[in-house]
């Protein structure tokens, strides 16, 4: 079997987290190949042998495109998708790209054989004629011990997103907490609403996956904070935060919304907290002072989810997946390509050759132009 994967990065977090990392473990374990590749830079020649194309979140007529040649070619195409696009609140980075890409979303999303999304309540919302669920997991796929407890140490309490968070309620509750004893860190762009709140942070760039989790575990007494507001959005999102967090044996405190109220079980896995600063107050007062609690929703946590969301459960799935895109290919009429469409195709190959060279001519300058600014 012959596996394509397209995101618009192939090198980023979100194509590392569903599309990388359980793919090349499902490959070497059924004997298949496996090229994952940016959209930009997906030769002819791929798609043309691909038996099984899969599109991280296309947005685009090149995307769908590529989808299209797959099915007429007798392949099978699943349509990857994490969040719930079609409904972008306004405060995501990326809102206005997805907002002007939606006719393109929608046609990729009915061009295809399976649908994969990160939790169930994706699938309902986006309601495609054949969804799989494809969970993601804790990573790292190795178990972790639980960091010790560093008497005399600040406790540390972690808020790290890759957006700017639209949770209001969690400022006055960590000024309230912040003091002796107490340290707040801030990863990524929620540093920069904190500090204009007035809450005094230690800021901290994003950093690649594989060093993320083994440094939060040096931090001393660690918390991690992970609140998220109520909307249909954020409810179709996965709760991978606290997977991640409690693989690796930190304690969560999180918003009492979907999705970490799907998963967590109070009190025993983590604490739910409700979205107003007296309930965050009283929870972080709590686990800056509790250690005991603090550990015992650590370990619990870390039983659960190495039980229910280890990695070869994500990997498990994605082969499940990909064997239900294949029989749905078979039992599917594909319509006839018209000569419009085979005349595209046609030009497209013709020129893919100077247009990949320009591509890397481009990105070459811009690689000299950023290293002479920095």
């Amino acid at each position: 079997m012959r596996l394509l994967a397209l995101a618009g990065d192939a090198d980023a977090l979100i194509a590392q987290i569903r599309l990388r990392n359980p793919l090349e473990r499902l490959a070497q374990q059924r004997g298949w190949t496996l090229d994952i590749r940016s959209f930009h830079d997906c030769p002819w020649s791929l798609l043309a042998r691909a038996d099984v194309l899969i599109v991280q979140r296309g947005l685009s007529q090149r995307a769908l495109a590529m989808q299209r040649l797959v099915r007429a070619r007798g392949g099978a195409v699943i349509y990857e998708i994490d969040d719930l696009l079609t409904e972008l609140p306004d405060h995501i980075s990326n809102h206005a790209t997805v907002k002007a890409a939606q006719p393109w979303l929608r046609q990729c999303l009915a061009t295809c054989d399976l649908v994969t999304v990160s939790t169930e309540r994706l699938g309902r919302e986006l309601a495609p004629p054949h969804w799989a669920l494809v969970p993601n997991a804790a990573w790292p796929p190795e178990d972790l011990a639980a960091p010790s407890a560093r008497p005399g140490e600040p406790v540390t309490l972690l808020v790290a997103s890759m957006e700017t968070l639209a949770t209001d309620f969690l400022f006055p509750a960590l000024r309230a907490v912040a003091g002796a004893g107490v340290r707040i860190v801030a990863v990524g762009p929620p540093a920069e609403r904190l500090v204009a709140a007035g809450v005094p942070v230690q800021a901290q760039a994003l950093m690649a996956r594989e060093r993320f989790i083994p440094w939060v575990r040096e931090l001393p007494n660690v918390v991690a904070v992970i609140p998220l507001e109520a909307s249909r959005f954020a409810a179709c999102k996965s709760a991978i935060k606290w997977f991640e967090y409690s693989h690796a044996g930190i304690p969560v405190l999180a918003s009492a919304v979907s999705p970490y109220a799907d998963v967590v079980q109070d009190g025993v896995t983590g604490a739910l907290v409700a979205n107003d600063a007296a309930a965050w107050a009283a929870a972080l007062r709590r686990a800056c002072r509790d250690v005991t609690w603090r550990e015992a929703l650590a370990h619990a946590a870390m039983q659960d989810v190495r039980a229910r969301f280890s990695f070869a459960h994500m990997v498990a799935a994605w082969g499940n997946a990909i064997d239900e895109a294949v029989t749905c290919r078979r039992q599917t009429q594909v319509p006839a390509v018209g000569a419009g469409e085979r005349l595209h195709w046609l030009a497209w190959r013709a020129l893919e050759a100077p247009r990949q060279a320009l591509r890397r001519l481009n990105r070459a300058r811009l690689a000299r132009r950023h290293a002479a600014r920095t």
